[in-house]
């Protein structure tokens, strides 16, 4: 293994270039903490920090892998600007709907949490339903059986974790995608 501080940002771009899938762990871990810090203090949770640190190395990779990219800034500048704006995208659309206020809302209107938990797992399956069989299964798997990545890629004859990372972060914008097409806050206030 290479170490990272013993390459240049230009050296890190052509083994990213290179398709070195090392390079792109490194960078998730030399960079983790600064992102979590950031997340954790605009409203985010670790898993959140998971999942905008693998949005924001794909997004790297395919910016470095364009022939035109010229970087302008240190690496971990623009990756950590890549993240912000990521992260700041998804506060928009989460603020689109705050799932927080339907909860309230509810509470107010004397109706239980468990009841509101039955209603909200049914919704969920119901749109896991219509995701197709791989990503069904993962995210019952890894939601409902609460079986950890490991396990999943066991049993789904994944090559290893990562590969389930990624889909089932996939499969999470799918469900979300499909969730707001047939739903909005009004349905969830009545």
């Amino acid at each position: 293994m290479w170490l990272w501080y013993q390459k240049s940002d230009t050296e890190v771009i052509d083994l990213i270039r290179q398709g070195d899938e090392e390079v792109l762990k490194v960078l998730y871990r030399q960079n983790y903490s600064m992102v979590r810090k950031y997340v954790i203090e605009n409203k985010g949770t670790l898993q959140d920090v998971d999942d905008l640190l693998q949005d924001g190395i794909i997004a790297l990779w395919k910016n470095v892998s364009k022939r035109e990219f010229r970087l302008e800034a240190k690496l971990s500048t623009y990756f950590f600007a890549i993240t912000k704006n990521l992260w700041l995208k998804q506060l928009r659309k989460v603020k689109k709907m705050d799932v927080t206020d339907t909860h309230k809302m509810a509470a107010n209107n004397a109706v239980d949490n468990n009841t509101i938990h039955k209603i909200d797992l049914k919704i969920i399956k119901n749109l896991l339903s219509e995701l197709g069989e791989t990503c069904h299964s993962i995210l019952a798997l890894f939601y409902f059986d609460g079986l950890d990545n490991q396990s999943i890629a066991e049993r789904l004859d994944f090559s290893n974790t990562d590969v389930v990372k990624a889909k089932k972060y996939q499969c999470l914008k799918k469900l979300k995608v499909l969730f707001y097409q047939k739903y909005s806050k009004e349905d969830f206030l009545s």
